[in-house]
């Protein structure tokens, strides 16, 4: 059976699309083998699945050779351009209330992002994914968002504040210091979750384009649309994936672990995994055939620290696997 990814508003596409043409690219530089289309982003807002949109991004930056390519949009983002999430986000009364509401109401722009706005009180982190498997490169975009959340929020509140830390889950060896800038903050790459943490101050910051009344009537529309709104079911793959890379360098990373971890059966999730039309086995190779090369392309991690957090016993293993998989060793491939 086919599968289907999540979709995600992708207006955020469609103007990265008109910029490329206006820096002189063809249509064809633009779009091809990019796995994107313009008939995709012909609407005024467009919706497109989310690994499109990714992939997208991570092409127009090999493209243009430029490596921080979503980080840079993202701070001349237009925030309003993604339609009601934004106004009622800019309508919200506080910093807080900016990130709860976004939290409450993504599903009304996006299927493929999840947000986690649990810890902004006691601890001011706002937490992020994006639910797709992690063979699609989705660098670029996660940098696009981060960048310009931190950017929408501070127009909002007509003031320069930063976050106290930001994480990444993706490795990154080049460029870290524009991060560091933009952001105010340390900036921690190959980490365990994409993240912002804020002070409780920054968080009680008033928004100058507050307006109490349009916010009670957009908060109603982001209701009802919500009711609306049928949302695709989570994918399994994505799911199980997460599970092993919290369990790979603990060496807990079994299909019977990783089945407790969801709550069934290893024989139910083998059986699940059989429709989505692959295995535990092929989604812990995938999975690690992704991860190696996203870290051997972009940090500077020795490669028995990367074989050791990818469940790998010696250096050897991880060497005769990542063989396997590309024909080269790690060491031929970083050098490429």
């Amino acid at each position: 059976m086919p599968v289907t990814f999540p979709k995600h508003g992708a207006i955020c596409a469609k103007e990265l699309a008109v910029d490329l043409a206006g820096l002189g690219y063809s249509q064809a530089q633009i779009f091809r083998g990019s796995r994107m289309s313009l008939e995709a982003l012909e609407p005024d807002k467009p919706v497109v699945e989310f690994d499109r949109i990714a992939t997208f991004f991570e092409h127009a930056a090999q493209l243009t050779g430029d490596d921080v390519l979503g980080f840079v949009r993202g701070q001349r983002r237009e925030m309003r351009n993604s339609g009601l999430i934004s106004y009622v986000g800019v309508s919200s009364p506080t910093v807080m209330d900016f990130m709860q509401n976004i939290t409450r109401y993504r599903r009304v722009f996006s299927d493929a992002l999840e947000l986690d706005s649990g810890s902004l009180g006691d601890d001011g982190v706002l937490k992020w994914h994006f639910s797709i498997p992690a063979k699609f490169n989705r660098r670029q975009f996660v940098e696009f968002g981060a960048s310009g959340l931190v950017h929408a929020m501070r127009q909002a509140a007509a003031n320069d504040f930063c976050p106290e830390l930001v994480t990444f889950r993706h490795a990154r060896n080049a460029n870290t210091d524009k991060f560091e800038r933009f952001f105010g903050c340390d900036v921690h790459f190959g980490t365990d979750e994409n993240s912002c943490r804020f002070s409780a101050a920054d968080l009680a910051r008033p928004l100058v384009t507050a307006d109490d009344e349009l916010y009670k009537v957009l908060k109603n529309c982001c209701e009802h649309s919500l009711q609306a709104k049928s949302r695709n079911a989570p994918l399994l793959v994505v799911e199980v994936e997460r599970a092993i890379s919290d369990r790979l360098a603990k060496a807990e990373a079994t299909q019977d672990d990783v089945a407790r971890a969801l709550g069934m059966s290893p024989r139910t999730l083998s059986r699940r995994l059989a429709e989505e039309g692959t295995t535990f086995f092929q989604t812990l190779e995938g999975l690690r055939k992704a991860l190696a090369m996203n870290y051997l392309r972009d940090s500077n991690l020795a490669l028995a620290e990367i074989g050791f957090l990818l469940g790998y016993a010696s250096l050897s293993s991880f060497n005769h696997a990542f063989k396997r998989w590309t024909g080269e060793t790690p060491g031929m491939y970083r050098k490429t």
